[in-house]
């Protein structure tokens, strides 16, 4: 027979190992995003006409096939993909692609819903 022992904490140290829980969470799931888009796709500077001028514009490369891609389509395909909140979403793929990641850290706290 199994004796169970119950392990009595304070609030204080509840908040503490739920806001530990939470960061390993959200470092995971940044993990996560950022491994997939180290795999399959590459942020470049691609040309741009408009109004009959050309302009640098942020794009992304699949490596797959080599084809362009404008940010805002590769976070439409990530909402669909791991339906994250939007701000997350975005935050992941503007500093994956400025490089402003620390580790698995956003340079801006967002909530992942």
């Amino acid at each position: 027979m199994f004796m169970s022992t119950k392990l009595i904490i304070t609030e204080r140290q509840y908040n503490i190992l739920k806001s530990l829980n939470e960061t390993n969470f959200h470092e995971a799931l940044v993990e996560k995003l950022v491994s997939d888009l180290n795999t399959n796709y590459e942020p470049m500077l691609g040309i741009v006409r408009e109004d009959g001028e050309y302009h640098e514009s942020p794009m992304i490369k699949i490596k797959v096939d080599d084809t362009e891609i404008t940010p805002a389509e590769l976070y439409l395909y990530f909402r669909k993909k791991y339906n994250l909140g939007k701000a997350f979403t975005k935050q992941v793929i503007r500093d994956w692609m400025f490089g402003t990641l620390d580790g698995n850290k956003l340079s801006k706290n967002v909530a992942i819903s």
